[in-house]
Parts: C-alpha cells; structure tokens; sequence
C-alpha cells in the first residue's frame, strides 16, 4: 500500500514546516508493508528503532532461543512469537533482535514476510518463494524468516504447517521469528505456548514512556505536564507515544493549522464519541456519518474500510452479504490509543466532542448510559453547562441486551428536560434506553434531521413527531410493543429512510405514506386488513426504495391478474421478502394471484418467500436473471418450482418446511448433463415428502441417466430432515461443507460412485477429495464401503445420533488433513476394534467423545495421534479408566473430563504432559476426590497444569458424592 494512493492518505500527512516539523504522519506509524516478501534492507528505517527502547531484557530473551535451541541443528527451525496488542512494539523488536550482530552472523540478512491478510493462505507458494530467497542468499540454508502481524483466526496450525512445509525438502531456514497481536491468557496463545517460545510484550511503565517520548526529539518545557499526562494515558504503548510527541502543538496553534481538514479527519474525531472499548455496530456508525453530513454512503462505506485496515479498529466481526460475495463488517471496537488520538483530533473535554467545519464549531456530546451515575451525569450537564443550548448531536450508549424489552435507562422527565434544553439538535440518537415514553416536545426539535428511537419499549409515538419537517432519518427497529405509526406521518416530507423492521406489533401502514416521494428505506410495508385497496396505491408510487423492502400479507392487496405490475418499476430494489399470513385460512387464491402481479424489477438480488400456499408459485421468478440468493420457507405449494436451473447468477437456493413439496424440477431433460451455472450453495431442510428433484419419469429412464446429471460448482450441501430423497443432481466439486441429518444417504453414494467414470476422476480428484466439513446425523444406513478414502482434505467432521453404528467408518485412517472430530450419542459404537484406524489423523487436533457408552477407556491406538490439543469426554457411563498411552499426547494442552460416574483415577502418564495447560473436571463423583489440591491421591499427577477446574454442578451428582 503506497502513501498517496488515495485521497485519505494524500490528505493526512502534518507538514509543518515552521513548527517543529513533524517527522511522521498517522499512517506511518500505523502502514505496513503489502509486499509479500520484502527486501529487508529496504524496509528498515533506522528512526524506528528508537521504539524497542528499555526492550534490552526481551531482546536477550529471543536472541538466545534463535541460537541455543537444539533444534536448529537438527533441521526444525526454532520459533519465537512475540504477541501483544497493536503498537506495542512487536515488530521494531523483531527488527532489533535482526540487526544484532550475532544474528546476523548466524543468519545473515532475514527473510523477511508480511503474514497479515490472505497472502498467508497459500502456505506452498509462501514456502517456495521462502526456499528462493534462502537459496539466493546462501549461508547454508540456515536464514532468519520473519513473520510479521500474523492475524489468522488459527494462525499457530498455519503456523505448524508452514514448518513442516519448509522441512519438507531438507531445512531451508535456520529459525523463525513471528509476531501477532494475540495477548497473553488468550486459548490461542495458550496452545502456541505449547509448541514454541511465546513472549507477550507489555506496555513500558511511566519512567520508560517518557524516555522514549524524549529521544524522540525536544519537548515544549512550559507543557511538559500537559504531555506527561498525555504519556500516562498512552498506557505504554509506544507507537501511540509517537503519535502523541507528533502531534504536540504550540500555545498558540490551532488545530486547524496543525493539520488538514479533510472530510475523513472529521470522521476520525467522530469516533471520540463512543465510550473506550465500546462494540459498535458498523451500520449505526455509518447512518450517522452519513446523517452528519460527511458524505453519501458509498464513501463513508469506503472511509470506514480504509479505518479498518488502517488498524483504527479492532475486534473486527464481519458477514457475507446476501446479495454478493462481499464479507462487510458487522461491528468493532476502536482501538485503545486511536480512541486516545480520535478525542485529541475533537478536542473532547469530557462528554463534549468539538470539530471544525468550514464555518464554524460544532458541538456534540456523548453519554455512557452504563454507569450508576450516567443520569446524574446527564442532569448536571443540562443544568450547569451553557454549551448544552448549542449542542448539535447527542449519543447515548447503553449495554446492547437481546432481550425485547430494555431496562429503562431514560425515564419521561429526564428526556423531556434534554428536549426542551437542546433545542439546537440535529441529530439525536436514543437507542437502547429502554424508554416507553416519547415526550410531546420532540415535536419543537425543528432542526432535527436524525432521530434513532430502536430497541426501546415505545407504544405509540407523539402526534408531534411529524411536526419534524427536516427530518430524514426515522429508526425505530426493534421497538416490538409499538403498534402503529403517527397518522399525519406523510407530513415528514424530507423523511428518506424509515426503519421498522422487527415492529411485530405494526398491523398496518398510515395514509398519505406514498407522499414521501424522497423515501429511499422502507423496512417493511403492513398491508392492513380493513382497507387494503388504499394500503396498494400508498406502495404503489414509492419508486425510490432501495436496499431490502418485507411485505407482509401482500395476498390482502386482492390483486387480479389483470392488475399492473407497478413493482416491476421499484428499480433500486435489491432484496424482498413477501410475508403472507400463515394463520389466515381464507381463499388460497388470493395469494397466488396478488403475488403473480407483485412481480419484481429484474434488478432484484435476494427474493424470500415466506409462508405461501398458493398452488403454484409466481412463473416470473426464472426471468429474475440477476437473482444470487432465493429462499422458500414454510411454503404449502405441492406443485414443482418453477424453472430455476438456467438462472445465470443464482448462488443460493434454500427450500426450508416445504410440506407439501415432492419434486423441485417438473421433469426431467436427457440433455442436460450439467445444472445451475453459478450455484454455491443448496439447503434442503424439513421437507418429509421430497422424493427426487424431478417429478415427471421418462418412458425410457431406469434411474440412472438422472445419476449423471452434476451439479457445476456446488461448494456447500445441507440435507436435513429429508428421508425420502433418493434422487437429485450429484454433488462432485462440494468442497466447503456437506450435511446429511436425518436424510437418505443414497445421493451422497451415488456422488462416490460416479467418482468412478472417467468425467468424475479428472486429474485425479474424485468427489469430495477437496471437502473441508462434514456433519452426519440419524442418516438411514451407513454410506457406502470405504467410503472415507476420497476425504483426504477433510478438516472437520462431526458424526452424531448414528444408532447403527458399531465401528469407526471405513477408510478412517485416510483423513491426513483432520483437525476436529466429534463424536457423540452413538450407542453401539466401539472404538477400539483397532488401533491402525487413529495413525493416520497426523493432524488432529481436538476430539470430542459424547455419549459413547462403550467407551472404557480413551480409544485404542490414540496415543499416536502425537498433534491432539485437546480432549473432551463427556457423558460416557462405561468410561473407568485413561489409559497410559496418554502421557505420549506431548502437545496436549487441554483436557476436559465430565458426566463419566464410573471414573476411578487418573493413570501416570498425566504427569508427563508437559504442555497441559488447562485441565477440567465436572461430575466425576469417584475421581473428584483424589483431585483435590494438596490432599487428593491424584494430586501430584497433575499439580504442574496452571488452570485446574474440579467442580460439582448437578444435584444428582452431589448425592452420589456425598454417599
């Protein structure tokens, strides 16, 4: 990523010529390099080394690990992972420990890789080009490989894979230096302690801070507590000291002349706003960025992105979007010391946060509604505070519950007394209070453009709400006991965006709503039941909306196929969901022609359907062609889809409580071989009736033709609660996820089977040879012999409720790529019928065992699945005893012991576990006791594991324990 690349870095750099001149800019210090693998040389910048300052004790620390450890010289590089959180100084100590003089002399030049993102994916392309540049920089194989800001969910296993890849061919580096921003106590970095040298950076103490915050440079005497208190709040971290001794400023410097102006710094000095370690929903962030002004949601979108990258946030959760491929984020956190930066850039003095504009000052303030004294805080500042008349946003930040009514946080009086004080307001956000009561005054907010009343326990609004005549945004999500909206809510002619979803208590729509011709957002649209033909014409005009729109009961409109398709012209619509009445047992009739009418523009994405019981469904669903997801649930239609499998860029198909539903296609075409182009993934769930997907028999088709028919690029297959499925197209190229619950296994033994023709074996891969995930449950008979050895990719598999079950399945020992196995509630299953069947899973690392009965012991030939981390038993009634094998499980670090009555002791081979970590035991009434500290004969077997859990916690239990 190169300075200048966009407007957001052009604009961010302090040139201050004639003050001080500021070495670096926020970027600088908060950029990495995107290069795979850099020219070390050119990468180290001498003016950052100055941050590894009183780090002499860790760098010693590291530097002997690189060169003592043993294994070195017996080709497995040794490891050291420095972790800790964003700008603790990780890498400029890894960089320290590079430059040393005996490292140098050992390894030469490092090899230097930027591990974060999805360069770290492909770890044979990594190692190849690791294996280059040690070659070309000889030194007998034995280079220094640096990976930096590992960030992968389960980088310590990517981390054990790339080892073992570069010692595949003969040892190609001689040590390996990591970095990531796991801390320490974390599961992860408990299980990398138990594979190499972890050392957790901690934050440098007040003396330390403010050494480093002088070798920086000189320091303004006369604000010399003014910046000591700024250290102090930077908690250690150096980079966010840097940032502070950046920034510094004289007397009489304003910050506009610091620094630029831009849009994205207003942005910045917005997130000042929410409370330290506060979860911020990244769509509530976005609308009022957008509401404030900085600009339309596109670029707010790529702004928040470009924070997200950027490192501003942290605890970043993200999810696909229906309509595409695209992961967003869902919500985060601001980072400690840019939260430290974001109140420095406002200028925030306690709840008041100020930016500059182009013309004057804006006030906005914020409340923590999850303190004790958060209302008395909120009193005094609108008694004592003379901004509060100016203030032009207000935030209140209360715990998210996901419970439908919220504790009240806000009573009447209180938010009456904020209205009547803040009369400047525009935008005002409410949620998550708890109110059941919205005073009349709101109505004398005349600026307010923004007000954000969800999740809170309101019946009714004020009449005075559409007195707002400049409001835009109206959110009331979740606010499940409101039962109707204002009648003169067509008054708020600017109102482009009203959110309703989750109001289950709306049962119908106000007049006069098709006069918001500016509105963009409509959750959900109620059709009522007392005058539906008004309840059309008010959806009928609203062609602006965008995004997702829920109708719900559409079959009230009476539509007539004669009617005009006046949906057809909603352009901006992307996703729709039709809601009928499930519990309406009127004319069926009505449905299906009120949805026949209610046909969509092309450009729809996502269509739902939910609770149809027309006779057959809308024949204009195939000419959806940009169509990605559709989704029919609770459907009574007996009568086959309509055709699907031509649609071009249709991704997801989900058929969820189709009763009535026996076949998907009507019939069946010889000339088809392959289906649905674009086709990703395929739920088929609670449909008891489904047979075959198609419906009507060739004179000629025995059954097998219709075994040939494949579907292209299916990924991911879920078949629950389907017991007569028998035929459908077969599944070759699944490689993400396959369910089968309660379901026929004849399709899954068709799919091996055609692996056998020529077509199905290209290049050697069989069907499901690229499988990461499987869940089989309660199937009807076991799947085909030896049917396990095509699995070789297979990550994750769990077998569950498999009553007939009596051996493990056949080819068990082929799963090489194995990382999790559970197995639970299978009664008549042995698992030690032999113990070759556990040598091949060289990389498992956890197994759960469930509800085995037979189970007397951990499985026979265990002990050589020398990878396992972890081992949980639960709620196995014949288990006595651990074997002794289970002191060979070197790597495991947690052992979990619960609900087996029947457990006398724990044998000696504990004790030679090393890395274990944490051990738990619940409800074992025999082997509790001799697990008590100090007195327990058990005792001195497990007293070197660090977290020890012994508990009781069923009554049952507790008698048995007490006889």
């Amino acid at each position: 990523m190169n300075e200048g690349s966009s407007s957001w870095r052009r604009a961010l750099p302090l040139p201050l010529p004639s003050r001080g001149q500021i070495k670096s800019t926020i970027l600088r210090h908060l950029m990495r390099s995107q290069t795979e693998i850099s020219e070390y040389g050119d990468m180290l910048e001498k003016s950052t080394i100055v941050g590894a300052i009183h780090r002499a004790k860790e760098e010693n620390k590291i530097i002997e690990e690189l060169l003592n450890k043993p294994g070195a010289e017996s080709g497995v590089p040794p490891v050291v992972t420095i972790t800790g959180v964003a700008g603790i100084g990780k890498t400029t100590l890894a960089r320290i420990v590079c430059e040393d003089d005996k490292v140098k002399a050992r390894f030469g030049s490092p090899i230097w890789l930027n591990a974060a993102g999805k360069i770290f994916d492909d770890l044979q392309s990594i190692a190849g080009s690791v294996r280059q540049k040690a070659a070309a920089g000889g030194n007998n194989n034995r280079s220094l490989l640096v990976l930096d800001d590992l960030r992968s969910e389960d980088w310590e296993s990517k981390l054990s894979e790339l080892r073992k890849e570069l010692t595949k061919d003969g040892p190609s580096v001689g040590a390996i230096i990591t970095t990531t921003r796991g801390t320490c106590g974390s599961s992860l970095v408990e299980k990398a302690m138990a594979m190499h040298h972890v050392l957790p950076l901690k934050g440098l103490d007040e003396e330390q801070s403010w050494s480093l915050l002088e070798s920086l440079g000189s320091c303004n005497k006369e604000k010399e507590e003014e910046m000591r208190e700024i250290v102090r709040k930077c908690k250690g971290v150096p980079v966010a000291i840097k940032i502070a001794w950046n920034l510094q400023e004289e007397e009489e410097a304003k910050l506009s002349e610091l620094m630029p102006e831009p849009p994205e710094l207003q942005l910045l000095a917005y997130v000042s706003l929410f409370p330290d370690g506060y979860l911020i929903h990244a769509h509530r962030l976005l609308h009022l960025w957008i509401a404030e002004g900085f600009g339309a949601e596109e670029y707010c979108r790529s702004v928040f992105d470009e924070f997200v990258k950027l490192g501003i946030f942290q605890d970043v959760k993200v999810k696909v979007k229906e309509e595409n491929d695209d992961a967003v984020v869902k919500s985060c956190r601001v980072h400690p010391y840019m939260q430290e930066l974001a109140c420095f850039v406002a200028k925030k003095e306690d709840c008041i946060a100020t930016a500059i504009d182009d013309s004057q000052v804006t006030l906005r303030a914020s409340f923590d509604m999850r303190s004790a004294d958060s209302v008395a805080k909120l009193d005094s500042f609108l008694k004592e505070d003379k901004r509060a008349k100016d203030v032009r946003t207000i935030l209140f930040h209360a715990m998210v519950l996901e419970s439908p009514l919220v504790e009240e946080r806000m009573n009447e009086y209180t938010c009456d007394k904020l209205l009547s004080t803040c009369k400047a307001l525009r935008v005002l956000d409410l949620q998550h209070l708890g109110m059941s009561t919205v005073p009349s005054s709101i109505g004398k907010l005349k600026d307010l453009t923004y007000l954000d009343l969800s999740y809170n326990n309101i019946d009714k609004l004020p009449s005075s709400i559409t007195k707002l005549s400049q409001l835009t945004t109206l959110k009331l999500s979740q606010c499940h006991l409101l039962k109707e909206l204002p009648k003169d809510l067509k008054d708020l002619t600017k109102l482009a965006h009203l959110h309703i979803d989750g109001c289950v208590n709306i049962h119908s729509m106000p007049r006069g709503i098709s006069k918001l011709t500016s509105l963009q957002t409509l959750s959900q649209f109620v059709v009522g039941k007392n005058e539906p033909m008004a309840s059309h014409e008010e959806l009928k005009d609203l062609n602006q909306l965008k995004g997702h729109l829920e109708i719900l009961y559409p079959e009230r409109l009476k539509l007539q196929p004669s009617s005009s398709k006046w949906m057809n012209q909603k352009e901006h619509l992307r996703r729709l969901t039709f809601r009928c009445d499930q519990h309406d047992k009127g004319d069926k009739d009505y449905q299906e022609s009120a949805l026949q009418v209610l046909e969509p523009h092309p450009n729809l994405t996502v269509l739902h359907m939910v609770g149809y019981k027309g006779k057959e469904f809308p024949t204009w669903i195939p000419s959806l062609v940009s169509l990605v997801k559709l989704s029919l649930y609770n459907c009574a239609t007996p009568k086959p889809l309509p055709p699907l499998d031509k649609l071009p860029c249709l991704k997801v198909l989900e058929l969820r409580r189709m009763h009535s539903l026996e076949f998907i296609a009507e019939k069946y075409d010889d000339n088809v071989h392959e289906v649905f182009p674009s086709l990703k993934e395929l739920t088929l769930w609670d449909c008891p009736k489904l047979q075959s997907w198609w419906g009507e028999k060739d004179k000629n088709n025995d059954g097998k033709a219709k075994n040939s028919v494949i579907f292209r690029c299916i990924s991911s297959l879920r078949i629950q609660y389907c017991p007569k499925l028998t035929h459908m197209p077969l599944y070759p190229t699944l490689d993400e996820m396959l369910e089968l619950v309660d379901s026929s296994v004849e399709t899954m033994r068709s799919t091996i089977h055609y692996g056998k023709s020529e077509t199905g074996s290209k290049e050697g891969k069989g069907p499901f040879s690229k499988l990461k995930r499987m869940f089989i449950a309660s199937v009807d008979k076991s799947p085909p012999a030896k049917w396990l050895i095509k699995f070789t990719s297979l990550e994750e598999l769990h077998i569950r409720d498999c009553f007939q079950l009596k051996a493990l399945p056949s080819g068990f020992n082929h799963l090489s790529s194995l990382r999790t196995l559970t197995i639970e509630n299978c009664p008549v299953l042995d698992l030690d019928q032999s113990s070759c069947e556990w040598e091949g899973l060289k990389n498992l690392n956890s197994l759960i065992i469930r509800e085995i009965p037979m189970l007397k012991s951990l499985p026979l030939g265990l002990e050589k699945v020398k990878s396992l981390q972890e081992i949980k038993v639960h709620d196995c009634a014949g288990l006595t005893s651990l074997s002794e094998g289970i002191g060979r499980l070197t790597s495991l670090v947690r052992l979990e012991i619960c609900r087996c009555e029947k457990l006398e002791s724990l044998p000696e081979g504990v004790k030679h576990l090393i890395s274990l970590v944490t051990l738990v035991i619940k409800d074992c009434p025999l082997l509790m006791p001799r697990c008590q500290p100090e007195t327990g004969n058990d005792w001195p077997k497990i007293a070197h594991v660090k977290n020890i859990l012994v508990k009781q916690t069923s009554q049952d239990m507790l008698g048995k324990l007490r006889m």
